[in-house]
């Protein structure tokens, strides 16, 4: 490490920099059982000569907050959960790589579904984009809710071909192939109101 240079790695709140026996803490660290550790998002920068370690600063990234609307991508379903990867946070993209967690399950009674739907289920399926509300950050974790009629499967390609989707009632249906496959779809389902999202987040 050269005196005013940088490390070229980006340093997340918590990561070890250096030891309090080569170093005293700078700004945006904290000392912690004799390890100096970052206190914010950003690139670390020793000065070998008066023995300081500080964090500079980087554009910390947007943190969700309750009450935010999500869209992302689902990556993962495990039991009645699902794990969907943030692309955009209130409408601005989302570079942070946060995840959020859902329930598969509509709530009784919510509007997003069908009232004539016996089974008590959805589907959803792994690359569903999926938009949602923020309703706990409990234990550090953004869980999101699906049930209004707004929220729930944004577009999807066929599960089948991977062709083009549109709508029937509470079902997408493959424009090229002909498979159609029940979901909990937003009220403005579609290709066009997702590419609308990514035209407002590049503004």
């Amino acid at each position: 490490m050269d005196k005013g240079n940088e490390s070229m790695a980006v340093i997340i709140p918590g990561e070890h920099i250096a030891m309090i026996e080569e170093f005293e803490g700078g700004k945006n660290t904290y000392v912690l059982d004799g390890d100096i550790r970052a206190a914010t998002v950003g690139i670390p920068s020793y000065d070998l000569k008066r023995h300081i370690v500080k964090i500079k600063q980087k554009n910390s990234p947007i943190l969700a907050k309750i009450g935010d609307i999500v869209v992302g991508y689902v990556e993962m379903l495990f039991g009645n959960m699902m794990s969907i990867r943030i692309l955009y946070l209130n409408e601005k993209k989302s570079l942070a790589g946060f995840s959020a967690i859902a329930s598969t399950r509509i709530a009784s009674g919510g509007s997003g579904w069908s009232r004539g739907d016996r089974r008590g289920r959805v589907i959803f399926r792994v690359g569903d984009v999926v938009r949602g509300r923020v309703f706990s950050l409990l234990n550090s974790t953004i869980h999101i809710t699906i049930d209004e009629r707004e929220y729930g499967v944004l577009y999807t390609l066929c599960f089948n071909c991977g062709g083009d989707t549109v709508r029937i009632n509470n079902s997408i249906k493959c424009i090229e192939c002909g498979a159609q496959e029940e979901r909990k779809l937003t009220n403005d389902y579609g290709k066009e109101a997702f590419r609308l999202i990514y035209k407002i987040s590049a503004k």
